[in-house]
């Protein structure tokens, strides 16, 4: 007699006990929470406080990149996280081939501080994002539009870091846990909760802090979108149907 088929939540169990084992000995989950966190802070509020005779029309710095960021997240998630680009394929095995093969729909908790390794970006990469980005975009803008601009969308563009990562944290959390249960947290976790769904992942829900891309670009996933479809669907049949 043939051998029964595994159960699939032991081959995933198996699965997620790989991944985790790989995760370096001396991972300390404390500093990687705590480090681009004190970081992020010190450069939000040094940014502040070089701020001088702000003017009101300075502070549409502030929702100009916002919209940036959230327009960075979308496409950088759908296009470079779900698909393997030349010279960034570390990425997309990091994120879809680890964190999307331990993290689905039906199971979207961490077991443990440890799991921080695969749910949050390295230590390192707010100083990349700094250096690379932030940096650079400060520079310009000091020229272009003055100071207070820069230190705005410095700062802002910390919020955005820092927002996205703690925010991506607290959906991976457990479901009983407080900050997991706040109301604009707990909808927002479904919206990325519906992304892990191995058949949506590649095409739906790609914006983790605010889905305003997601709406803008058609790629939010619902049930009742779903339903909607359907309908349309079975609608366009009947009217195909001979009478």
């Amino acid at each position: 007699m043939a051998e029964a088929p595994r159960d699939l939540a032991l081959i995933r169990d198996e699965k997620r006990a790989s991944i985790v084992a790989q995760i370096p000995a001396g991972y300390s989950p404390t500093f990687h929470f705590v480090f681009p966190g004190l970081l992020g802070l010190s450069v939000l509020v040094a940014s502040l406080l070089g701020i001088e005779a702000l003017r009101p029309i300075e502070l549409l710095a502030v929702p100009i990149t916002l919209l940036a960021g959230f327009g960075f997240e979308w496409r950088a998630h759908k296009d470079i996280l779900h698909k393997r680009m030349p010279l960034l394929g570390v990425l997309y095995e990091r994120h879809e081939l680890s964190h999307h093969v331990i993290y689905t729909d039906r199971d979207m908790a961490m077991k443990g501080p440890r799991e921080m390794w695969l749910i949050l970006m390295p230590p390192y990469a707010i100083v990349l994002v700094f250096f690379t980005l932030v940096l650079p975009l400060a520079v310009g803008l000091t020229y272009a539009l003055g100071t207070n601009v820069a230190m705005l969308a410095t700062a802002t563009s910390m919020v955005f870091f820092l927002s996205y990562e703690w925010l991506h944290l607290a959906y991976h959390l457990p479901d009983e846990h407080p900050i997991a249960r706040i109301g604009l947290v707990a909808r927002l976790r479904e919206h990325h909760r519906r992304h892990h769904e191995p058949r949506l992942m590649k095409r739906w829900n790609f914006n983790v802090t605010v889905p305003l891309f997601d709406w803008l670009h058609g790629t939010t996933w619902s049930p009742e979108r779903e339903a909607r479809r359907r309908e349309r669907q079975a609608s366009r049949q009947a009217s195909r149907a001979p009478s």
